[in-house]
């Protein structure tokens, strides 16, 4: 790959991306890149300066011109003490200036001291070629250069007489190490800049790709849990389908028997009793016969419209033992119907009436209370059943709906209610949220369309949770 395309690649992005590089540049540049390449020039530049008077000390050298050089090591080494460990690391590219000061002064002092030699300033540019480099910044480089050849003038009208001033200027700068690092310098500071803003935009382009890859992985795992759990519901479906053929033949047996003693009985409370159980074997049925024809690939008819209120006040009288300690609350428009499979939505109520009753007996509230109400909106009918039980925790309510999920660890607890209540209301068309604030209350919130489909296929009919 082209590493100087970053930029062309920039542009064809949207004008938002393009100006989250721009941030993203400045970031990088000012806190990362300078910094980091003003430590390599600084060390660089010590470690040059020990070599360079290592190589004094092996010869005679004056004292003053061996304290110059010592002091102008201090500073230096101050000047990098300052970038590494204070705010000046932060203020780049200063550093670069204060070490572009340092090193003129001491360098043009001698080459004022020997009249105008250009040894004590080749340091001093061989610094300047490089500016473009640590700086990345042709406007820095720029900047520098300019002082440098104002302080070559005043420092060569000093070392030499007025009228030797041309000849000696020419003369320093037509040296071919002295114009190499005047051209070099701006060259390079070009370059540079432009290399590194390739450079970051194809960094900024491969964390955007990674971005979105992450947000694709993260939509394909969440796709692969809700296949996961419609293959835990088709599981269940194919069980519960030839459970559903070997509890027949029994139920039809008892029914029979129980319809039988109830001919010859004349005991009126036995009477009452076998009514009840022919009450509940019936019922039993119509939930087997649901649960059948809703395992079939194509029912035999759609949603009727039912009355809602008659729907939970049945549901009731089925918890009635389970919910005798709990004060029920219904609010319900009068007239209130909903498209619907009666018995397979009765059963819904059933299981949520009896999770609410659970969670009140764990509570044990003041004031146990579950309230039931419905709404109409645009496009559905709202139904909400409320407890002060003690709530759902929050790790818990995304997998309440999960085949053989429970919260409570009791043998005849198999994890079913919940998982199949939301399967009947998705064949409704209808949806079940759960909300909870753990210790205080739990919202079951069930929404069925005004309008069903007539294609919708009958739901399942689960036994109570």
């Amino acid at each position: 790959m082209n590493l100087l395309s970053g930029m062309e690649q920039i542009k064809q992005l949207p004008a938002d991306r393009q100006r989250r590089f721009e941030r993203f540049f400045r970031t990088q540049y000012r806190h990362r890149v300078l910094p980091l390449f003003a430590d390599v020039y600084l060390a660089i530049a010590f470690i040059g300066t020990l070599l360079f008077l290592a190589g004094q000390l092996r010869h005679p050298v004056e004292a003053g011109v061996l304290a110059g050089y010592g002091l102008y090591t201090v500073i230096l080494t101050t000047l990098i003490l300052a970038h590494r460990f204070t705010r000046l690391r932060r203020a780049a590219p200063m550093i670069v200036y204060l070490v572009f000061i340092n090193m003129a002064a001491f360098s043009y002092l001698g080459y004022v001291g020997s009249g105008a030699a250009i040894a004590p300033i080749v340091g001093l540019f061989f610094f300047i070629s490089s500016v473009g480099i640590i700086t990345l910044s042709l406007t820095h480089t720029s900047i520098i250069l300019a002082v440098n050849l104002v302080l070559l003038v005043l420092a060569t009208g000093v070392a030499v007489p007025g009228d030797q001033l041309i000849t000696a200027l020419v003369g320093v700068l037509t040296n071919w190490l002295i114009l190499m690092c005047l051209v070099v310098a701006p060259l390079s500071a070009w370059f540079f800049s432009q290399f590194l803003r390739s450079l970051l935009a194809l960094q900024f382009l491969l964390r955007d790709r990674n971005r979105q890859l992450s947000r694709t992985l993260q939509t394909l795992e969440a796709t692969e849990d809700k296949l996961a759990r419609e293959q835990k519901h088709q599981a269940l479906s194919h069980m519960a389908k030839g459970l559903l053929h070997e509890i027949t033949n029994p139920l039809n047996c008892a029914i029979q028997a129980v319809d039988f003693s109830a001919t010859i009985n004349r005991n009126p409370d036995v009477a009452e009793a076998l009514d009840d159980a022919a009450t509940h074997q019936h019922r039993i049925a119509e939930i087997v016969s649901d649960l059948i024809e809703f395992s079939r690939p194509a029912p035999d008819h759609g949603p009727e419209p039912a009355n809602l209120d008659k729907l939970v006040h049945k549901a009731l009288r089925f918890c009635r033992h389970q919910l005798q300690d709990a004060e029920v609350t219904i609010r319900i428009p009068d007239g209130l119907s909903v498209a619907c499979f009666p018995s397979a939505l009765i059963q819904v109520f059933v299981n949520l009436l009896m999770n609410a009753s659970s969670a009140i007996r764990a509570a044990r509230p003041t004031s146990p209370k579950i309230r039931i109400t419905a709404e109409l909106t645009a496009a559905n009918t709202r139904i909400v059943i409320r407890d002060n039980g003690k709530g759902i925790e929050h790790g818990d309510l995304l997998r309440l709906t999960d085949p053989f999920y429970s919260t409570r660890e009791t043998p005849d607890n198999l994890g079913l209610g919940l998982s199949i209540c939301h399967t009947i209301m998705r064949h409704h068309r209808g949806t079940m949220a759960i909300t909870s604030e753990p210790g205080q209350w739990t919202d079951v919130v069930l929404e069925l369309p005004r309008r069903p489909e007539t294609s919708a296929s009958q739901p399942r009919q689960p036994a109570q949770k």
